[in-house]
């Protein structure tokens, strides 16, 4: 116990990219960019479940954080209103400013543990063994799992 404090850990902090893994916008027609221009992005919004079901196991039946990683220009009230209305499960917000090299910064100073994303380019760009996607992460936890039992 060091300054009154029962725990000097921090759990684990898990961030999940939102766009293009978590919510996958539609761009297929023009149709769709229409309907983009009009009514906004979060209108074609489809959300994964299989990123879905991991945030809420993690959530709900770990002592991890879920941090939801979004690019400061796409986190937009409707985006706000949508991650709302869909009930995802996340305890904070990363906002990623300027450019995926923040998001290497977060994994080196200890603010992330493990970062989540689908896109192969952009775990790439992150450089970090911890840049993980879905599946990996999922034999993680499952590893994880197992060796507490």
């Amino acid at each position: 116990m060091l300054h009154g404090d029962i725990s000097n850990q921090r759990s684990f902090i898990i961030g999940v990219r939102c766009e293009d893994c978590l919510v996958k916008f539609k761009n297929k027609g023009i149709k769709d960019k229409f309907l983009n221009f009009i009514k906004g992005k979060a209108h074609n919004a489809e959300i994964d479940s299989q990123v879905l079901s991991l945030m809420r196991y993690v959530y709900e039946n770990t002592e991890y954080t879920v941090s939801l990683i979004v690019d400061k220009e796409n986190y937009t009230q409707e985006l706000k209103d949508m991650l709302e209305d869909m009930n995802i499960p996340y305890n904070q917000v990363g906002l990623v400013i300027t450019n995926i090299s923040e998001v290497t910064m977060m994994l080196n100073t200890g603010e992330l543990s493990i970062y989540v994303d689908s896109c192969y380019n952009r775990r790439a760009l992150v450089n970090s063994r911890y840049a993980v996607d879905v599946d990996e992460f999922n034999t993680m936890l499952r590893r994880k799992v197992r060796h507490f039992k």
